[in-house]
């Protein structure tokens, strides 16, 4: 199943011109083998692939064995950097995850095999793993499919009273009651002129009449992430408003109908934020259209217009275009969606015609 990851990864370690390729990222280990574990990390060679971790993990290792034997384990007695470092010789040239290795865990491989020459691959790695496995698919579908059923048992309950905080924690609630293994990221709850804020936390303010309220969430199924926003109303709607979310609306539907693999990122990306220039806000569209979802909430690729990656088939990205404007209120669309050469399957569910409650 996770063979022609370990063969991408071989591949990677002769155009880079290395011995062996070290990979420490949790949610990459668990790409490339299968294996889930807080304190891991994967060393392959052109014969060799082998999986350290301590003891907290030594059952489960010698499960992923059974089904793995071609697979060799290393318990990490001491610390996992210097025993990874233990393999290594004077001849030994090894690429490690320089955009995520920490420089601690750097300086101790580093004095543990002090012969040893290191070569860092920043993002190189993680780029292999944009392309998901059905099984991976299915289980971003399944935390997509909870995160739309929770959103729409949420509407129903919604009250004006509520403040930001508690409708994040009651969507959190209904997630869980669902299937979620718990939040892929922090619930974004924003209401009123609090809405131009992309990224803003709930506060404790009450949901505001007549203006904007922002939900952004997403669900964690067998450790796969959904993202999803929706934006809404309570009460009138003004025609300003109306057609903000129109505008918003009518970017993220252009690009999802353009949307496809072997489109480039910034192409993506530009299909969205010329509708909304020529709307005349596009000084209000600050952020990129969108990232790959996986075991991370943010992957690779980046949908930007500084970003030049062309997209691959059976990778997911969210399309999540956005007006802010401060002191009034911000819109933001977004969905996830599964890229094949012929265009792109949306993931998420929910309806996005502007509801007023």
């Amino acid at each position: 199943m996770f063979e022609n990851r370990v063969k991408s990864v071989r591949l990677c370690l002769k155009e880079n011109a290395c011995t062996h390729v070290v990979i420490t990222d949790p949610a990459d280990v668990e790409y490339i083998c299968g294996f889930r574990s807080s304190n891991a990390a994967v060393v392959v060679s052109e014969k060799e692939k082998m999986l350290f971790s301590d003891f907290r993990y030594k059952s489960s290792a010698e499960r992923f064995l059974k089904t793995n034997p071609d697979w060799k384990f290393i318990l990490a007695k001491e610390n996992l950097y210097t025993s990874v470092a233990a393999l290594f010789d004077s001849s030994s040239v090894v690429g490690f995850q320089s955009d995520i290795l920490p420089v601690d865990a750097l300086s101790k491989l580093k004095r543990s095999a002090r012969q040893v020459k290191f070569r860092g691959l920043s993002g190189t790695i993680s780029a292999l793993f944009i392309t998901k496995l059905h099984r991976e698919i299915n289980s971003i579908r399944r935390a997509a499919e909870i995160a739309d059923k929770s959103f729409n048992e949420l509407v129903n309950l919604i009250d004006p009273a509520m403040t930001e905080a508690e409708v994040a924690r009651k969507l959190e609630m209904l997630c869980l009651q669902n299937g979620s293994e718990g939040p892929s990221f922090d619930t974004i709850v924003l209401s009123g002129s609090r809405s131009a804020l992309p990224h803003g936390r709930p506060g404790n303010s009450k949901l505001s009449k007549g203006k904007f309220i922002l939900i952004d969430f997403g669900c964690r199924y067998k450790g796969f992430c959904s993202d999803m926003t929706r934006t809404f109303v309570i009460g009138t709607v003004s025609v300003k408003m109306k057609k903000i979310y129109e505008i918003v609306l009518d970017a993220q539907l252009c690009a999802c109908e353009q949307a496809r693999a072997g489109l480039y990122t910034d192409q993506l990306d530009k299909v969205a934020r010329d509708r909304i220039e020529a709307a005349g806000f596009g000084g209000y569209f600050g952020h990129a259209l969108g990232h790959g979802v996986g075991l991370r909430i943010h992957e690779q690729p980046r949908v930007s217009p500084h970003a030049h990656v062309m997209l691959k088939a059976d990778s997911i990205v969210t399309i999540e275009p956005g007006v802010y404007i401060p002191g009034i209120g911000g819109v933001r669309i977004e969905d996830m969606v599964l890229l094949h050469s012929n265009g792109a399957e949306i993931i998420t569910s929910t309806d996005k015609e502007l509801m007023i409650l």
